[in-house]
């Protein structure tokens, strides 16, 4: 049988790459986050948990988009957070990150795990402006998510 891979399949992998008890305390951070903090509060702390994660997996300066998705790629599969492939639009001058099988934990207040977004921009971000000659005016965010799947720009 022939299974092509898309958001379900990702959406699969990216769930079962959790174990249990890392699901249950996942959720008991988010709904503790969602009871002290509101929206904007809990995507800030998110982000400054996926620039803690960058901090701890540093990735080399890399001289080609080729070379920097390798080192983000090893990195990532080091901590078992899913892959990226990366590209870019020259006319809307922006990187395009695609990032796949982040783990996916459902929160009560967040169905489809999307606080994992908030991570992915803090991880890629601080990862993009440790580079050599990056600029600190330019930004990763999430343009769209799917369970198991984001697609993050980096741009001013």
């Amino acid at each position: 049988m022939n299974v092509a891979a898309g958001p379900d399949a990702e959406a699969y992998f990216a769930r079962s790459g959790v174990s249990p008890q890392w699901r249950a305390f996942v959720q008991g951070v988010i709904a503790t986050l969602d009871e002290h903090l509101d929206a904007e509060g809990r995507t800030a702390m998110m982000r400054a948990v996926g620039a803690r994660m960058a901090e701890a997996s540093p990735i080399s300066y890399a001289d080609t988009l080729l070379g920097l998705e390798s080192a983000m790629n090893d990195a990532l599969a080091a901590i078992g957070w899913g892959y990226c492939a990366l590209s870019v639009d020259m006319t809307e001058r922006v990187l395009i990150i695609r990032h796949a099988v982040a783990p996916l934990v459902p929160a009560q207040s967040d169905r489809d795990g999307a606080w994992a977004g908030a991570v992915l921009e803090g991880l890629y971000g601080s990862w993009l402006l440790a580079q050599q000659g990056a600029d600190a005016a330019l930004s990763v965010r999430v343009e769209s998510w799917s369970p198991g799947l984001a697609i993050l720009h980096y741009r001013r």
